[in-house]
């Protein structure tokens, strides 16, 4: 990723394109490329105490202002309510993102580059000065912005006793307030830095992009001074942002960046490659910040950025194309590992979701499903040697949907053998969730993607019982996979929109014919539950009527709840995501489904994907959003980088497009 001065050279253009930096156990640095924060989650440093749900963005940023030439140059650039200062993005003359993100401020003959990067398994950031070209020596302010709070949440009040600031050994600054404490420290080749305790309020700061309810809000950083250092041409400056004081000397940081640098070039140099799609790097570079596989740390997939939760159905969605697209079968193993040995401690039930803390909750009614799917993925690429080995445990997790799970709110109907869903407090699907108790999306009964879903599993579970040669589950398996395949035809097929009802509720006959991505199922599974003629039936119509540029709508346009743009007030905002906006994760299972009817379509597959390319400049630097207006311009919205979005279109990549 590249970006010239043609890219960045206005403020409009700087701030619409933002980096990241991780760490690999959740935290994170986020901002702009010209530096301006524009939303309340963005920060150079920000972590997850072990004690807290919630990120906290310690430092949010680093102002600085170069002194040369008798002239002052502030490099930083801010967002208020009726101006824009300092304006130093117009100093910016290039942006790069390997090997991690650098920007290159140009001054007549002074080029000065900054770095950012972050050791793996620790809490610190680190930023780093290097002048490139000088015909002199240069004078350098760097003020570091504290800002102490949750990151979804902001602070106007300006309280001078809120914070305090000393050093401590090392040329450590410790700074507390708000009950939280971060420091900063310098270390380079360059002179010594001298610091300054000159606190001041940054205050009126506005994120035009926070989505918090306020059209306007504002946040208040609190700087305890700043670092004065003289520069010449090739000396180096590295700035330490930690939650614990590390007092790290030159070379220290050096071996850091090299590891750093190594990692992440030995990650790239593994993974497949696509002429048809240059950006392919772009996405495959993003996606290492979505899976934590550092020795030590927890495996995980994160649900995005900055979001950076673990759930279920984004785990088990994403994985194929994070860690099998990508060369990671390992890790793809430990992550299964990891949910099926909570999934066998709870009798079989998978959990939705697992905190900061390691606490389990339940209630989704796919993540066993989901589950079953990642599981197949990995057989299939892997072989099936893992599910075998652990056949007693993934049984258990298909028994439970038998039994009938009712801590999910959902059983297997005795007669029709399809899943029924029955409202519960506890219950949810993806579409779940509400609006001033309003549910977002009314749905009961068989639910058509649960159902299409629950037949992909007993196909899959079949095969591992042959494999574990347990003859009398497979041939149950497949009686009652052949018994879902004849039900769910009858069930849910639409004669008069030649799709299927979303939904069917079995005590009164209610049926719910909105046409909705989730019919999508039937047919981008590896094992459709419909026969190949009615499934392309439904392909077709998915097409005419859901597809966009960067995803499939959640509703069809024509209906009279269809909201196409997240725009107004804050409920409305709620309401669109799942009544019109366009998932990224929906099109690579659109994108399979067109495979599957069109087998050596390469070239129009790839067309699919290309489009990517130019939202991969925009937003979250090479990674993909959550969603997607549903009508243009097609805004993304959500979270900046999101591990479905971004891991199902690595998956269709790599399974569906690569010959």
């Amino acid at each position: 990723m590249y970006l010239g001065k043609a890219d960045v050279n206005t403020y409009d253009k700087g701030v619409e394109r933002e980096f990241l930096v991780s760490n690999g156990v959740g935290g994170y640095g986020s901002s702009t490329v010209v530096g301006a924060n524009t939303r309340s989650e963005h920060g150079l440093l920000v972590v997850r105490p072990s004690d807290s749900e919630h990120h906290t963005v310690l430092v949010s940023k680093l102002e600085e202002t170069l002194y040369a030439h008798n002239k002052k140059y502030n490099l930083s650039t801010n967002r208020y309510k009726d101006l824009i200062y300092p304006d130093g993005y117009r100093y910016l003359q290039e942006y790069q993102a390997t090997p991690y993100p650098n920007m290159l401020f140009v001054i007549h003959s002074i080029f000065l580059k900054k770095s950012i990067f972050m050791p793996q398994n620790g809490t610190c950031a680190i930023v780093k000065y290097e002048l490139l070209a000088s015909p002199e020596p240069v004078c350098i302010d760097i003020r570091p912005l504290f800002a102490h709070r949750i990151n979804k949440e902001l602070t106007q009040k300006q309280d001078d006793s809120a914070f305090e600031s000393n050093p401590i050994s090392g040329g450590i600054i410790n700074v507390k307030g708000r009950g939280y404490t971060s420091h900063v420290s310098f270390t380079g080749n360059a002179s010594e830095v001298k610091w300054s305790a000159k606190p001041m309020w940054i205050e009126n700061l506005i994120y035009e992009n926070n989505p918090l309810p306020d059209k306007h809000p504002t946040d208040s950083l609190w700087s305890p001074g700043f670092g004065t250092i003289e520069m010449k041409c090739g000396d180096v400056l590295y700035v330490v942002l930690s939650e614990e004081p590390v007092a790290y000397t030159s070379s220290e940081i050096e071996s850091l960046e090299r590891e750093t640098i190594e990692r992440l070039n030995s990650f790239i140099k593994n993974v497949f490659t696509g002429n048809s799609f240059s950006a392919l790097q772009d996405m495959v570079q993003s996606s290492y910040h979505l899976v934590a596989d550092n020795k030590g740390a927890v495996p995980a997939i994160f649900s995005g950025f900055p979001s950076v939760e673990r759930r279920a159905r984004d785990t088990f969605i994403a994985l194929p194309g994070l860690t099998l697209a990508t060369g990671r079968p390992q890790t793809a193993n430990a992550i299964l590992d990891s949910w099926l040995e909570r999934a066998s401690s709870s009798g079989g039930l998978m959990p939705s979701s697992i905190n900061a803390q390691g606490n389990e909750a339940f209630g989704d009614i796919d993540s066993g499903l989901w589950f079953l799917y990642a599981t197949e993925k990995y057989s299939v690429s892997e072989g099936l040697g893992y599910a075998t080995e652990k056949f007693a445990a993934i049984k258990a997790v298909l028994e439970k949907y038998i039994e009938g799970p009712l801590e999910l709110g959902a059983v297997m109907d005795s007669s029709s053998k399809l899943i029924k869903h029955f409202n519960g407090e506890r219950t949810r699907h993806w579409m779940s969730g509400d609006v001033d108790g309003e549910p977002l999306v009314e749905r009961r009964g068989y639910l058509v993607e649960i159902n299409a879903l629950w037949y992909n599993a007993l196909r899959f579970v079949e095969s591992v019982a042959a494999s574990a040669k347990d003859h009398e589950s497979e041939t149950r398996y497949a009686s009652l996979a052949s018994e879902v395949s004849s039900s769910f035809e009858s069930t849910f097929w639409n004669e008069s929109n030649k799709y299927l009802y979303d939904w069917v509720d079995p005590s009164n006959g209610e049926r719910d014919d909105s046409i909705r991505p989730n019919a999508l199922l039937a047919v981008s599974l590896p094992h459709s539950v419909l026969r190949q003629e009615l499934g392309q039936v439904i392909f077709t119509t998915c097409w005419n009527e859901l597809y966009t540029t960067y995803g499939l709508r959640t509703l069809d346009p024509h209906h009279e709840k269809f909201k196409g743009r997240a725009e107004g007030r804050l409920d409305q905002k709620k309401k669109a995501r799942l009544r019109g906006m366009a998932w990224p994760w929906l099109l690579g299972q659109f994108i399979s489904a067109y495979m599957r009817y069109n087998p050596e379509s390469y070239e129009m597959g790839w067309s699919f994907l290309r489009p990517f390319s130019s939202h991969l400049r925009i937003g979250c630097l090479g990674g993909v959003a959550e969603y997607f207006d549903g009508v243009m311009p097609y805004k993304p919205h959500g979270d900046v980088l999101s591990a479905m979005s971004l891991g199902d279109l690595l998956r269709v990549a790599h399974e569906d497009l690569t010959q």
